[in-house]
């Protein structure tokens, strides 16, 4: 029996019932409107939608958009993006909230990060890592892997041999008892050995804590090692794993929630915009407790302001923060 150990695995969440999810749904929807009312502007409404006159759709996003007066049109419009999106608060309230807040399984809460309930949980994802919530980590996307340990050995035929580890995978006997630890890496040994002594390396550091002895078995031309004394790797979960889905690829750890400057390279945009991504989209087209119920997917105006927002990013930057617009890095912005 084979067991892979993820670096960071978290239980996934249980789904709230229908009629829970259904009654928060209506509550976030009719809150939503209310705000919309008594500030007299509302969010962009989807490509081609008409506003009901004196409805929550008379702000500024309503144009004449050569369908007729009232209908948005599909094309971006980066000066009405800019007016109507002055911080975050405008983004969740009026771009995030009605599809990924009100209700649990739009956007995965916690079980398939970002999580995007409230917008300090927006702004929390700022340089974190992605994929970090999986239950299953050989699901993990190529795009969210970690730079991995690297593991070093440190006597016998291979001493010097140092290789990037890519997964852990626990191997028992046919009773199920511990048998070793396959550490998977990104470069094989010229020579074979057993019993050499290895250590856990993290930027330059051997971390003891994390594992070391004298048990590491190595072939030559194979990209692992066995470590046959299950006390010589105490914590493999914490060990940081740079193949978790061991397709072979290798992450570099660049895989950000949101990564200031990077709009493109964030994957909560990712993950908005459906592209880059294994995943599903977010939110999910049809709604998670309520079939008959359909999230929209973001308009050009709301996914321009979402990428500015991260685009022009400055260290300090909080919810009450304005969005610029007008960054270097913004330029090629265009809402897709």
């Amino acid at each position: 029996m084979n067991e892979g150990i993820g670096h960071a695995a978290a239980q996934p969440s249980r789904a709230r019932g229908p009629t829970t999810g259904r009654l928060r749904h209506q509550a976030a929807c009719a809150l939503f409107l209310a705000l919309a009312a008594c500030m007299g502007e509302a969010g962009d409404l989807p490509p081609g939608t008409t506003a009901a006159a004196g409805g929550a759709g008379g702000g500024d996003d309503v144009l004449d958009g050569g369908g007729g007066p009232g209908v948005l049109p599909a094309t971006l419009d980066k000066a009405t993006a800019e007016a109507r999106f002055a911080t975050t608060t405008e983004l969740m309230r009026y771009v995030v909230s009605p599809g990924c807040a009100a209700e649990r399984n739009e956007c995965h809460h916690t079980e398939d990060f970002p999580d995007l309930s409230t917008e300090g949980n927006l702004w929390n994802l700022v340089g974190q890592p992605c994929n970090q919530g999986l239950g299953d980590r050989k699901t993990v996307e190529d795009f969210c892997e970690a730079l991995g340990d690297e593991l070093r050995i440190d006597s016998g035929a291979s001493a010097g041999f140092t290789a990037r580890i890519g997964s852990i995978t626990q191997v028992a006997t046919a009773s199920g008892a511990f048998s070793y630890y396959e550490v998977r890496l990104d470069q094989a040994p010229a020579a074979s050995q057993t019993g050499g002594a290895f250590s856990i390396v993290r930027g330059g550091q051997k971390l003891q804590a994390l594992g070391g002895g004298a048990s590491a078995e190595l072939q030559a031309g194979q990209k692992w090692v066995r470590v046959r004394n299950a006390n010589h790797l105490p914590s493999p979960a914490a060990v940081l794993q740079g193949d978790e889905n061991q397709n072979g690829v290798f992450g570099a750890g660049a895989g950000l929630m949101v990564k200031p400057g990077d709009a493109p390279g964030s994957y909560v945009v990712r993950r908005l915009l459906g592209k880059e991504t294994a995943r599903v989209r977010m939110p999910l087209g049809a709604n998670a407790d309520q079939q008959t119920e359909v999230n929209r997917v973001l308009t050009p105006n709301e996914a321009y302001a979402l990428m500015s927002w991260i685009n022009c990013m400055l260290p300090g930057d909080g919810p009450y923060s304005a969005i610029r617009y007008g960054c270097a890095a913004n330029a090629a912005n265009e809402g897709r």
